[in-house]
């Protein structure tokens, strides 16, 4: 009732994922670098096998 009062039938359209403007939304992501990727699998690798020798 307030939206349709305040702003007539245009108060009552849908306005969800309707992001307006610079920096509204989600940031695109960047497609990873595939040598990055595998510096980073592999560190992940030796912590885990760290934490199992525990």
């Amino acid at each position: 009732m307030k939206r349709y009062e305040q702003e007539g039938m245009k108060g009552l359209e849908e306005k969800r994922g309707k992001a307006k403007g610079p920096g509204k939304g989600r940031p695109r992501t960047r497609p990873e670098d595939p040598e990055m990727k595998i510096k980073c699998l592999e560190a992940e690798v030796e912590m885990l096998k760290k934490l199992l020798k525990r």
